[in-house]
C-alpha cells in the first residue's frame, strides 16, 4: 500500500509544522512533510513562511531572530487554546520525534525552503545519527536544483534527493537526473509512468496541484502504483485507503 504523507503533519486537526500535528500521524504509519529553513544564529527550524507572523504570536523574519527569541514564541494558540504554548521545533527535535514514532517504510519528507552555512552537513548528519537517512527524501530547493541535489549528495551518498517532473513529457529528464533516487510527480501518472520509474530503480512522490489536494486523484496515483502519497487531508485518505485494501 502507498503510504501517505501527511502535508505538514495533521495540520486539519492541529497547528501546522509541530511536533503535536507530527506524532499523530507518524503513529498511524504516515509519513510527514516538513518545512526547513535556517534562523539568524543558522539553527535549523520547522517553519513554512519566512516570517512567524501567521503561525506564532510573534512577528519578524525567521532570518532575523535567533533561536533562543523563536523558542519563546507560541506557535499553537493561532490554531487552537488546546495547543498553547505549543512551539516551533527544531530540525534535531523533528528527527527525534521521527525516529521514536515513526513506521513507515518512508517517514519523513524534508522540504528545504533555505540554504544556509553549513545546512547540507548539519541535516545529513543528523539523519544518519538516527539512522534515518534510508526513510528520508528531500524536496524543495532540493528538487528545483540539480546543483543542490549534487550537494547533498556529496554530504551523503545515501540521502535521498527527488527530482520534479511536472509533466509526463519532462519524465525521462527526471529519470536520468544522476543525484536522484525519486521522483516528485506533480501532475497524474500513470500505470506505465509508474512502471517506467520504477524500472529505473526509482520511487514516486505523487504530488502537484489538483492532485494533493482531491483525494480521488491520490487514490488513482495510488493504484497506478505510486510508493508515496502527498496529502492535503491525510486522515480523510487513510479512512479511504484502507477501506479498499
Amino acid at each position: 500500500m502507498a503510504t501517505i504523507i501527511a502535508h505538514r503533519g495533521l495540520d486539519e486537526t492541529h497547528p501546522e509544522n509541530t511536533l503535536a500535528a507530527f506524532k499523530p500521524a507518524l503513529s498511524k504509519g504516515m509519513a510527514i512533510e516538513i518545512d526547513v529553513r535556517g534562523s539568524k544564529d543558522e539553527e535549523l527550524i520547522i517553519l513554512h513562511d519566512p516570517t512567524v507572523d501567521r503561525t506564532t504570536n510573534g512577528e519578524g523574519r525567521v532570518a532575523d531572530l535567533k533561536l533562543s527569541e523563536i523558542k519563546k514564541l507560541d506557535a499553537g494558540s493561532w490554531w487552537s487554546n488546546e495547543f498553547s504554548g505549543e512551539k516551533i521545533p527544531t530540525l534535531y527535535e523533528t528527527l527525534d520525534l521521527v525516529k521514536d514514532y515513526g513506521i513507515a517504510e518512508t517517514n519523513l519528507v524534508v522540504e528545504m525552503k533555505t540554504l544556509d552555512p553549513g545546512c547540507i552537513n548539519k541535516v545529513c548528519e543528523g539523519l544518519e545519527k538516527r539512522n534515518l537517512l534510508t526513510s528520508t527524501v528531500g524536496i524543495g530547493l532540493i528538487h528545483q536544483s540539480v546543483d543542490v541535489r549534487r550537494r547533498f549528495y556529496q554530504g551523503s551518498p545515501n540521502f535521498q534527493c527527488a527530482t520534479v517532473a511536472n509533466t509526463a513529457q519532462e519524465l525521462t529528464g527526471a529519470i536520468a537526473d544522476p543525484y536522484s533516487s525519486w521522483i516528485y510527480a506533480r501532475y497524474l501518472m500513470s500505470k506505465s509512468d509508474v512502471e517506467i520509474v520504477h524500472d529505473a530503480g526509482k520511487k514516486i512522490i505523487a504530488s502537484g496541484p489538483g492532485i494533493m489536494d482531491k483525494n480521488a486523484a491520490l487514490l488513482a496515483s495510488a493504484e497506478a502504483g505510486a510508493d508515496t502519497l502527498m496529502a492535503y487531508h491525510p486522515e480523510s485518505l487513510f479512512k479511504m485507503l484502507n477501506k479498499t485494501a
